[in-house]
C-alpha cells in the first residue's frame, strides 16, 4: 500500500471524528475535556484577539468592558484513540488475478484511509501491534500490517475505537471483541475476501497450494464436485463474522477486493462517527 492510495481514499471521507467512542466514554465516565483551546462545548477562557485573526471571532459583550478586543475560547475535548490492526498472516498475501490487489494491500489501504481521516479530524491513532509507540501517521501507515501475529491482549478502555481488518480465516475473534466491548471500546471488523474465495469458480482438475504453515496442498480431479460443500463452509464462516456485528458497540462489514473500497470506507466511517 502506498500512502498516496490511502490518502486518495481518505479524501472522499473528510475529517473523521470518533463520535461513537466519545459518546460511549461520556456515558460511562462523564465528559472528558483537555485544558487546551479547541472545538469543545464548554467555555474555558477569554483571550485578546491576535493580529491576523478574523474580526468575527470577537466576543463583543466581553470586549465592551475593556479597551481590548477579546475572543471567547472553548475547552477542547480529549480526543479518543483509534486502534488499528491489519491481519498480516500469509493467507492475506493472495490475489486470484495478476492485476488484482492482494487482500493485504486492500486491507492496508482501508485501514490507512480511515486512519488519515481520523488524524484530519483531530483524533489520535495507534497500532495494536505496537501499543507503546506513538508514531506520526506516515510512519504508522508504513508499518501497519507488517507484523504477523494474533490480536494482542491490549488493555482497551471506554473511549477507545478499534478497527480490525483481515480475512479472519483462522477464526472469528468473537471472544476478543467481547472483552473489548466489555471494557467499553467500540469498533468495526472488516473482513476482506478475494472473489475466488467467495465464489469458488474452479472446475476440472485443480491443485490448491498451501499458504499457511499448517496447511497442506490438495488436488481435486473435479473441483466442481466440492463446490457446494465449500460454499456452505464459506457461508458459515461469514455468519460467524456477521455475528460480531451484534456485539454491543461493534459492527461487522464485508469487502471484496474486486469492489471499490469507497462503499466499505463510507460504512465504516459512518459507524465510527456514530
Amino acid at each position: 500500500m502506498t500512502l498516496d492510495a490511502a490518502a486518495g481514499a481518505a479524501a472522499g471521507l473528510g475529517p473523521l471524528s470518533l463520535g461513537r467512542a466519545r459518546a460511549r466514554a461520556r456515558g460511562v465516565h462523564g465528559s472528558h475535556a483537555r485544558r487546551v483551546a479547541g472545538a469543545g462545548s464548554e467555555f474555558w477562557q477569554y483571550r485578546e484577539l491576535q493580529p491576523g485573526e478574523a474580526i468575527d471571532r470577537v466576543d463583543w459583550r466581553r470586549s465592551g468592558r475593556s479597551d481590548h478586543l477579546y475572543v471567547r475560547e472553548r475547552e477542547r475535548e480529549d480526543p479518543v484513540r483509534l486502534w488499528l490492526w491489519v491481519d498480516a498472516s500469509p493467507s492475506m498475501d493472495f490475489a486470484s488475478a495478476p492485476a488484482a490487489p492482494t487482500k493485504l494491500a486492500r486491507a492496508r489501504q482501508i485501514a490507512g484511509a480511515l486512519a488519515l481521516a481520523a488524524v484530519a479530524g483531530g483524533e489520535r491513532i495507534a497500532d495494536l501491534m505496537r501499543p507503546g509507540e506513538r508514531s506520526a501517521a506516515q510512519e504508522l501507515l508504513a508499518t501497519i500490517g507488517a507484523v504477523d501475529g494474533a490480536l494482542p491482549a491490549e488493555a482497551l478502555h471506554s473511549g477507545d475505537a478499534v478497527l480490525l481488518v483481515g480475512d479472519f480465516l483462522d477464526g472469528a475473534p468473537a471472544a476478543w471483541v467481547d472483552a473489548a466491548a466489555a471494557a467499553g471500546a467500540v469498533g468495526a471488523l472488516i473482513a476482506v475476501a478475494d472473489p475466488a474465495e467467495a465464489d469458488f469458480p474452479f472446475a476440472g482438475r485443480t491443485r490448491f497450494e498451501a499458504i499457511e504453515a499448517s496447511d497442506e496442498p490438495r488436488e481435486f480431479a473435479r473441483a466442481e464436485a466440492i463446490r457446494d460443500d465449500y460454499l456452505a463452509a464459506w457461508a458459515a464462516h461469514r455468519a460467524r463474522l456477521d455475528a460480531i456485528g451484534t456485539i454491543a458497540g461493534w459492527t461487522s462489514l464485508a469487502h471484496r477486493t474486486d469492489a471499490d473500497p469507497a462503499a466499505t470506507l463510507a460504512a465504516a466511517a459512518a459507524w465510527l462517527r456514530g
